[in-house]
């Protein structure tokens, strides 16, 4: 498959991204800045402000990072006094509650800072401190969005978590604001849907036709205005039908894709069969998303982290040390470096990637190519 990109300016700048790294793990560990978990963290483990100065020394200085912080502490745990400073000072600023879907364990919440007053795009500089994390990643979903070929002020229908999600909570709110004309959406629970498949997959069975009954009754209300979607990969696949009648008999220009993952086969149907321009997204609440390169090689899915952000892979799980080189399949870890919140390593438990060299405009990073889920150690998978 051809590339579709048309972007070849690299994305961020790898000095500008390790002082920015420097800078906010020099906050985060600050007695007057830093945050109360990794204050506690650099005293025990004996470091210094200074002692940080690139990601493998994130990862194995201070990780890897316990998942329980983030579940069963309360988020001020792993917020810096910084943000709260800036939030103070700042008119328009947001302390956004990022929570994750929970469909691996209990939903897991930190921090994500946001300023509504400052928008301007062309001129945002990501390493800047008061640049904050949500319009870094709004920025760039605007601009992968663009590379893909889809156009803006689509009305979209989508088929994602709903009530305390972020991605329902307030990413959609950005979609609607930056990117879409309007939304249409489902109520989605993905939780429950995935305690339904472990109890009696009748009743997993009963909610997912509960969630394409809302959206038949969408689309036979809305048919001719549904321009684009916005659906995990799993619900691709159960609801192909309808997406075949949306893009032959309606109006259907493209697809936006995250969550569970999309087969390689499905997007070649997509993009080939169907003539659909398919831009896909990769992440956790936690960290804000990686983005899909529009640099195709076959019908792989490369994902590349955003600036304040960093993935690799393990052999191991349990040993961040053990680093696979390019070509190799493994576990992720992600990382996050934000004046509000920094995430040494953690482990992205049943998450399988091959990892893969920078390329195109993601030049500063390394990637992850067709990430999914490893069910052979008991894990679940939901619709999200």
């Amino acid at each position: 498959m051809a590339s579709t990109s048309t972007a070849k300016s690299s994305v961020a700048n790898k000095i500008d991204q390790i002082d920015f790294l420097a800078e906010c793990v020099n906050i985060a560990i600050g007695e007057e800045t830093g945050s109360p978990y990794l204050i506690k963290l650099a005293k025990e483990k004996g470091i210094n402000k200074g002692d940080i100065n690139d990601w493998v020394d994130l990862a194995e200085k201070l990780g890897p990072t316990d998942p329980s912080v983030f579940r069963e502490f309360p988020v001020n745990y792993t917020t810096t006094k910084w943000a709260h400073e800036f939030y103070a000072k700042t008119p328009g600023a947001e302390l956004q509650v990022a929570e994750t879907g929970g469909t691996t364990g209990l939903p897991k919440k930190n921090i994500l800072l946001a300023n509504t007053t400052r928008i301007d795009f062309d001129d945002m500089d990501y390493f800047d401190l008061e640049t904050d994390t949500f319009n870094v990643l709004v920025k760039l979903c605007l601009d992968n969005i663009k590379d893909f070929g889809i156009p803006k002020d689509l009305t979209y229908l989508a088929t994602v978590p709903s009530g305390p999600h972020t991605i329902g909570k307030w990413t959609l709110k950005s979609f609607e604001r930056d990117i879409a004309k309007s939304v249409f959406m489902i109520d989605l629970d993905p939780r429950f849907v995935k305690v339904a498949m472990m109890t009696d997959p009748k009743i997993g069975g009963l909610y997912m036709k509960h969630m394409q009954d809302q959206v038949q009754h969408l689309v036979k209300q809305e048919f001719p205005f549904i321009q684009g979607l916005f659906i995990t990969g799993v619900l691709i696949e159960k609801m192909f039908p309808l997406l075949q009648n949306l893009r032959e008999k309606g109006n259907l220009q493209a697809i936006v894709h995250g969550g569970t993952p999309l087969s390689n086969e499905t997007l070649k149907v997509l993009t080939e069969d169907m003539g659909l321009p398919v831009c896909g997204f990769y992440g956790q609440s936690l960290f804000g998303t990686a983005f899909q390169s529009p640099d195709f090689e076959g019908y792989h899915i490369d994902y590349y982290p955003h600036p304040r952000m960093n993935m690799f892979v393990v052999e191991n799980p349990a040993d961040i040390t053990s680093r696979v080189n390019y070509g190799e399949q493994g576990t992720v870890v992600s990382q996050r470096i934000s004046p509000e919140t920094v995430i040494p390593a953690l482990v992205q438990t049943g998450d399988i990637a091959t990892l893969i060299k920078p390329k195109g405009k993601f030049d500063y990073c390394d990637g992850v190519r067709d990430p999914h889920r490893d069910l052979s150690q008991g894990q679940q998978m939901g619709v999200y």
